[in-house]
């Protein structure tokens, strides 16, 4: 009690509960920051998955990142707020802080209430974007959406407009533009042989530059809607790159965006940035853009090196590989990742027959760098090294249509798949590939093997229309332009024809080792078909002086090779056949190459045909041990080799097992190994199926059998179809092989000449036969 008898004020037990203290705890800074960031973890994972795989615009999650930044100060104020209220509850003794304007809303519930708004505001921001889009309303609205565009409309890209000092900056930065835009599904670019049948009909130079009035005019003629134009103006040290989309019949501007470039490293990001924008407001999906890495992921960060692959990868269009070789190998150098320049290179080497181990190379270097790539040219890159160093065709085909379904208008898979499947004999399939492969573009192999499959078909005017396109496609000084006349004769069996087109081609193209090659190739081929012996082993000697030229010495021992089977099928001295192969040898020993690039199965036919069995078949062991199974099993006409040198062993009945293999795999021939297969069942006595067998070596079209069986087998087909016919009492049948036999030899050396009278003498006799 006090002096005045008051009560003293009592101390009271703090206020202190289990879920007070909990509130004390949850409002300190640390245990707020880390459960907000955990949360704010959570919440962009969701935004950036849904951004991605819904298509929603990025700035979708670059405001999701802003809300978060504002909200965590927010959040924190919020939990010093309540921890405060908290520590007021423990004391009866405490004063209760007053609570302002502000802090009256830093409550738990509403700070949550207030985050789950700005989200849900950001949320229909996004759902008004994305349909504004959909639907073609207002400037977000795509171009298809609103029916200006068609989806897969038909567009032509003019060249870059360059108003810099460096003039390479203009068509580099168009191929550039060009491969961005070609891997959108939402649009086609029209091919280059439509573009120069628009010129021929303008009566203007195939190859002029395709300005801006230029690509209007081709675009209106060619019933194309609209055209994409570029420029580039230099800004200080960067440069300004823009692209418009204009309207074909009005020069309406349709839509155009811009991107900055700080110098010439950052031009290759900045058309990728550019393409990006262009491809989203024609209505392309954000899921597909996105799926592009940006361009110098994709093919290279240097412009330089890009200039470089843009050459190389037109002069293999052209069909001059030997050319692009060098300048493929340049663009490497500039860039020792370019992934796929190692696969255009491979493909050069291949094309121009430079050298098995350095295509093989290249390929693998590709391979290595698949990961890099986008979708589209990874899968090539997979493709070409199942088709060439794995030889696995169920995979190569798995990954050409792989691109297909992404990039249904690729060229280069449209291509190579329908190679792939005229080796396997599905000649029609092949045939629509290729056909739309030449909607894409104008490269000479495209319309090759549709011409090829068309030949194999049976349809030899649609094989000439197919060359006729190609010759209006193609630049007046590609070689293919003769190439492909040479080629319709061969299919026509026209030979004094493609003699005359192969020796023009040859006079054309003299500078080119490869093409002296090939044009080398294909008249001593013709030759032998003709029987003009030396004439063929001229041919042949002059293309192991161009291999000497070319550094290739295993194309020098193929072709010494072909010059052993030549005196061994026509002349049968075994002698000079050997000593001509072991002079070869002695020049270029086979350990002194690469084991892909020794000419194993060659060398074991001409073994196998001179008597040398043993050695024939030690050559194969060889090559079975020294050459990779992947690449054996590429080998398609592996069973020709394995075939002769079990004939030469006396195992008939495996020898023709071997030669049906080589037929079956060797599709893109049509008739190889038939030849051979008809000669063992004529040695087991079985003429019939001799017959047949000749009969369809005769009637069966095929341009690769011109060069690879025909030459040895023809003659002989012919005159062995007589005397099959003749012992079968079929005398009309037996004169008109014999006739055709005298006709294709009538001409040949004086050496065979005997053996023509002797043929003219059985048609005399069979002419004066009665009811002949």
């Amino acid at each position: 009690a006090t002096p005045s008898g008051g009560m003293a004020p009592v101390a009271t037990d703090p206020l202190v509960s289990g879920l007070t203290q909990a509130d004390v705890r949850r409002g300190h800074p640390l245990r707020v920051a880390a459960v907000f960031a955990a949360a704010s973890a959570v919440v962009l994972g969701i935004v950036a998955f849904l951004t991605y795989r819904l298509g929603l615009p990025d700035w979708v999650l670059w405001g999701a990142g802003v809300l978060l930044l504002i909200g965590l100060p927010i959040m924190l104020a919020t939990g010093l707020h309540e921890r405060r209220r908290a520590v007021a509850r423990t004391t009866a003794v405490a004063i209760t802080p007053v609570e302002t304007g502000v802090s009256r809303w830093l409550t738990w519930r509403k700070a949550l209430l207030g985050g789950a708004l700005a989200f849900g505001g950001l949320t229909v921001l996004a759902a008004a974007y994305t349909a504004m889009r959909l639907l073609g309303i207002g400037p977000v609205g795509t171009l298809v959406a609103s029916g200006a565009l068609d989806e897969r409309d038909r567009l032509i890209l003019a060249g870059f407009e360059n108003r810099t000092a460096d003039s390479t900056l203009g068509p580099s930065l168009t191929e550039a533009l060009r491969v961005d835009l070609s891997q959108s599904p939402a649009l086609r670019l029209v091919d280059a042989a439509d573009i120069a049948d628009a010129l021929r009909r303008m009566q203007r130079p195939v190859g002029e530059t395709l300005t801006g009035d230029l690509a209007r005019e081709v675009a209106e003629r060619s019933g194309v809607k609209a055209v994409v134009v570029g420029q580039i103006d230099p800004v200080g040290s960067g440069y300004v790159l823009s692209a418009s989309l204009l309207s074909a019949a009005e020069g309406r501007v349709l839509t155009a965006v811009r991107e900055t470039a700080d110098g010439p490293g950052a031009l290759l990001d900045a058309i990728d940035r550019l393409s990006g924008k262009l491809r989203e407001r024609i209505g392309e999906s954000l899921v597909t853009i996105r799926a592009n890495p940006p361009l110098e992921q994709v093919t290279t960060a240097s412009l330089a090196a890009l200039r470089k692959y843009s050459d190389g990868n037109r002069l293999v269009d052209l069909d001059r590989p030997e050319e692009a070789i060098p300048v493929l190998e340049e663009a490497i150098g500039l860039d020792s990742g370019f992934a796929m320049a190692y696969r255009k290179l491979a493909v050069a080497i291949e094309n121009a027959d430079a050298g098995r181990s350095r295509s093989v190379a290249a390929v693998m270097q590709a391979y290595r760098r698949r990961d890099r790539l986008p979708e589209v040219e990874r899968e090539l890159a997979t493709a070409f090294y199942h088709a060439t160093v794995d030889a696995d065709p169920a995979r190569e085909a798995a990954a050409y249509r792989a691109v297909l379904n992404r990039d249904p208008d690729n060229g280069t898979a449209l291509n190579n798949l329908a190679l792939l499947l005229t080796a396997e004999r599905r000649y029609a399939e092949a045939e629509s590939l290729a056909v739309r492969a030449q909607g894409t573009g104008s490269a000479a192999s495209f319309f090759f093997h549709g011409f090829n499959a068309q030949v194999l078909q049976g349809r030899l005017e649609d094989a000439r229309a197919t060359v006729e396109r190609a010759l209006r496609a193609l630049p007046p000084e590609a070689p293919a332009q003769l190439d492909f006349s040479g080629l319709l004769a061969l299919g026509n069996r026209d030979l004094a024809g493609a003699e005359r087109s192969f020796r023009e081609l040859r006079q054309a193209q003299r500078g080119s080792g490869d093409w002296r090659r090939r044009t080398g190739d294909a008249l001593g081929r013709i030759a032998e078909t003709r029987g003009r012996l030396d004439e063929a082993a001229r041919y042949h000697r002059e293309n192991m002086e161009v291999s000497e030229s070319r550094g290739l010495p295993q194309d020098y021992l193929s072709s010494a090779a072909q010059l052993a089977l030549l005196e061994l099928r026509y002349r049968n001295r075994p002698a000079e056949a050997l000593a001509g192969l072991q002079s070869a040898l002695a020049t270029h020993p086979l350990d002194a190459m690469a084991p892909e690039d020794r000419p194993y199965l060659l060398l074991a036919q001409a073994y196998a045909a001179a008597g040398k069995a043993e050695q024939a078949r030690r050559t194969l062991r060889e090559y079975e041990t020294a050459v990779p199974a992947g690449l054996r099993r590429g080998d398609r006409g592996a069973g020709l080799a394995y075939g002769r040198v079990l004939e030469a062993e006396g195992n008939l009945r495996e020898a023709a097992d071997a030669y049906r293999d080589a037929h079956e795999r060797m599709g893109l021939c049509g008739n190889c190994g038939l030849f051979e297969l008809a000669g063992v069942y004529d040695r087991r006595g079985q003429p019939d199926s001799a017959r047949i067998l000749l009969e369809r070596i005769v009637a069966t079209p095929s341009i690769i059998a011109r060069f690879a069986s025909e030459p040895y087998a023809l003659a002989p087909s012919y005159k062995r179809l007589g005397e099959l016919y003749e012992a079968r009492g079929d005398r009309k049948r037996a004169a008109d092989s014999y006739a055709k036999f005298v006709d294709l030899w009538k001409d040949a050396d004086p050496e065979l000449q005997p053996g023509v009278r002797e043929v003219r003498q059985r048609l005399g006799r069979l002419a004066q036969e009665p009811g002949s």
